[in-house]
Parts: C-alpha cells; structure tokens; sequence
C-alpha cells in the first residue's frame, strides 16, 4: 500500500463540502459542487450526523475524501431485538480506487455493526456492477447474493 494510504474514520461536520464533491466525482451528470452547500444540504448532513444509529464513514486522504460508505442500523423486533444493519453510498474516488480503500473502509463498518450486535447486514449493488469487480469485491468480504432486491423512485421532492 503506497505511504498516502487513506485512513477510516466517522464524518465529521466539516465533511460535508469534501463529500459533496466526492459525490459529484462519481455522477458526471451532475454539476460542480458548490462552495457553500445549500440549507437542505447542510440540514440534511446535521441530521445524517445526529442520528445514533447511522454512521456515516471516511477515507481521509488529507487533501480529499479518498471514499465513503453508511451504515444504518435499523431497530428491529425480529431476530432477537438485533438491528439489522444497511450499507449504503458505497464510494471511493476513481483516483483512489484498486489501492483497498473500498476493503479498509467496510471492514471498519462490518466491526462496527459487529459490535452494535446487529443481526445481518444488507447492500445492495446495482446489476451494472456485476462485471466491473464490485460484486466479485462484495462476495470477498462475505456477503452472499441471496435475495431479489426491489427499487422504487418516488420522484422529485416540493
């Protein structure tokens, strides 16, 4: 691993520009972040960051988010009262990607979820990915394909 090795650890408040343009990294579609978030950007990661059972993971590399991904942690009556965790806004940086960022960061979650006594864990990988190594990637940390995931969008927001 080269010495600017990325290091893991939860988002803090003054992610969020960092974060907003790792995202806007990943989807070409999208336009330039801006300097300044919006108010529902800002008031969106306030609540992201104050809820208890999301943690929402970095990789630092010191001069740009290297990658990300969220952990939520569902209360649940079944399985013993045991969450069960979601991953979600699993991300690394097209410069960072190949170096273990992606295995170091989940790592780091599924100790995490480990640790909150959580029952299983589910993510969801879009189909695009099955030939690009990310399923293959998934399957290596063990997680099994085993269910048909369902998605519906419920369009634009106000």
């Amino acid at each position: 691993m080269p010495d600017h090795t990325a290091w893991i650890r939860a988002a803090v408040e003054d992610d969020l520009v960092p974060m907003l343009r790792l995202l806007s990294r990943a989807d070409e579609g999208r336009d330039a972040v801006a300097d300044e978030p919006s108010e529902l950007q800002r008031s969106t990661w306030a609540t992201m960051l104050a809820t208890d059972t999301v943690t929402v993971y970095v990789a630092d590399g010191r001069t740009e988010l290297a990658g990300t991904a969220t952990l939520i942690a569902a209360p649940t009556l079944g399985y013993d009262c045991r969450p069960t965790a979601f991953v979600e806004s699993v991300l690394v940086n097209s410069a960072w990607r190949r170096r273990g960022v992606a295995r170091a960061i989940l790592t780091r979650l599924l100790d995490d979820a480990a640790a909150q006594g959580c029952h299983k864990i589910q993510l969801l990988a879009h189909k695009r990915h099955a030939t690009d190594g990310a399923h293959d990637f998934y399957r290596s940390l063990g997680f099994e394909a085993e269910a048909e995931g369902f998605r519906l969008y419920l369009g634009p927001r106000g």
